[in-house]
């Protein structure tokens, strides 16, 4: 074996997904993007098929990917379509496309006619994010559009908490509540979603119809919240273990690329490769937040790690535990080293 190990708990991840939705107390759309933040987005989706309610991913093609694994539940495409190939995907295969925009709204009507089905839609409002969504001023034109038309079936509407403090959330809240009364005249019986993780956690008035949740299923906070909600276990579901190649006796030069200042060469005697580097989506420096970096000898290499000390040949050991202490020590935020730490790993998956 010469790939990294990426164990992952199916069983945490569904538990944490119970957890949010008993604490949103409405419907859960699971967001499995981004290879499902890394843990595997087909095997994630499988296993929170009885949970959630709806699927959520950033792009077609992996809406594609997982579209077996939802069992028939419904796939939102977080980004909208630019073109009429997408938007033709999007219809032929009955995924949910979001719409930002009178453009995209126009798109998506004139695709639906030309291949003569109707293409299921949520509207994206921009509440603070100014990532995609309509301003308030817009929503109501784009409404009317669509509802004179039938072509595309608006199923819901939804914006995205950008900032983790209570205070800027309840501002999108109240933005979010005068957009849901415009949309309301129009449609019905939409479903109105805001909330992300964060959101989820609050629970109550941020609820709505539905929240979207990514972060969380896999364990984690977002940004520091977790002294806010210090009464919620979340689990943490992805292990990520490098095997030991070789280890040997340190003679002289330098470990790795570059040279040994005099006090690094003196500090140890012994040296083990494992087989894990930047190309596997750990940092190229030495001090790079891993589980046990400060026993790195020296920055990485593109497909080792050379550390101080020694190691059984074929033995593994645990370089990322928590994305969350990594991401701290580097500056980043959890997602990251998710999404970056299995991009060359086999995965292990397990059920306990």
């Amino acid at each position: 074996m010469q790939k990294v190990i990426a164990e992952i708990n199916l069983k945490a991840i569904e538990d944490n997904a119970r957890t949010l939705k008993r604490l949103s107390g409405t419907k859960l759309c699971a967001v499995v993007k981004a290879d499902a933040y890394g843990h595997g987005a087909e095997a994630v989706t499988n296993a929170l098929s009885g949970v959630a309610d709806m699927f959520a991913v950033a792009l077609t093609d992996e809406a594609i990917s997982v579209r077996t694994a939802a069992c028939g539940k419904e796939i939102l495409v977080l980004t909208p379509p630019t073109d009429k190939e997408t938007a033709r995907c999007i219809a032929d295969n009955g995924f949910i496309a979001s719409v930002p925009d009178f453009f995209t709204a126009r798109l998506l009507s004139e695709t639906a006619e030309e291949c003569g089905r109707p293409i299921k839609a949520h509207l994206q409002t921009n509440t603070g994010m100014n990532r995609y969504g309509m301003n308030l001023s817009m929503l109501g034109r784009v409404c009317k559009f669509l509802e004179e038309r039938k072509t595309v079936e608006v199923g819901g509407m939804y914006s995205h908490l950008y900032d983790h403090s209570r205070a800027e959330c309840e501002r999108q809240r109240g933005l979010f509540l005068k957009m849901q009364s415009v949309f309301r005249r129009y449609f019905k019986t939409g479903i109105c979603h805001l909330s992300s993780t964060y959101g989820a956690l609050l629970g109550g008035e941020f609820s709505f119809d539905m929240v979207r949740v990514g972060l969380g299923l896999y364990g984690y906070f977002p940004d520091g919240s977790e002294r806010e909600f210090q009464g919620v276990r979340l689990k943490k579901a992805m292990k990520v273990y490098a095997q030991a190649v070789e280890s040997r006796k340190y003679s002289f030069g330098g470990a790795g690329y570059g040279l040994l200042d005099e006090e690094t060469k003196n500090s140890f005697d012994r040296l083990t490769v494992y087989r894990a580097g930047y190309a596997d989506g750990f940092s190229r420096k030495r001090d790079n937040g891993m589980r046990g970096a400060e026993k790195n000898a020296n920055n990485l290499c593109m497909d080792a790690c050379i550390r101080r000390g020694k190691a059984v040949r074929g033995s593994f050991t645990p370089i990322m535990t928590d994305a969350a202490a990594e991401a701290e020590k580097t500056g980043t935020i959890a997602y990251e080293i998710l999404c970056a730490a299995t991009k060359r790993a086999e995965f292990r998956y397990e059920y306990r």
